[in-house]
């Protein structure tokens, strides 16, 4: 995968993501996600540009004066990419930090964004097997 292109295509991304015109913004994310893309939320699936258009006009809702913007190089492996992304406001500072795993289409668009927010995963269960799960570690006497 061509990191130079993957960037050039996540840049107009993020320009979208920052578009606070719905026809602009559109034009936008056809430039770089398929008809199809899908955007898998935590509770929702936003799948196609009129959807992730209105996601996009939640987000300067639910964070006014804040951009959407890319934290860390890129890790790809054939058409999946991993990255860091963080929600700032004017002043640089940071509101939340995540990932993203997106897919790739053949064409060299985005057809499927994962974001991870800051999330804590669940203990595991009581009932899992123990020789499967990873053990805590002994607690150490700090009395000697």
């Amino acid at each position: 995968m061509n990191t130079s292109a993957l960037l050039e295509v996540l840049e107009v991304y993020f320009e979208a993501f920052a578009e606070r015109d719905p026809i602009r913004r559109r034009e936008l994310l056809a430039r770089c996600l398929t008809p199809d893309c899908a955007i898998w939320g935590h509770s929702h699936v936003f799948a196609g540009y009129d959807a992730i258009s209105e996601k996009i006009a939640g987000f300067h809702i639910n964070f006014p004066d804040c951009r959407l913007v890319l934290a860390s190089g890129l890790m790809t492996f054939d058409n999946i990419v991993r990255s860091a992304n963080a929600i700032v406001r004017r002043d640089g500072s940071v509101v939340a930090r995540g990932e993203t795993v997106s897919e790739i289409a053949s064409d060299g668009r985005i057809c499927r964004i994962v974001p991870l927010w800051e999330t804590n995963l669940p203990p595991i269960p009581d009932y899992w097997p123990p020789h499967l799960a990873l053990q805590p570690l002994p607690k150490v006497s700090d009395a000697a």
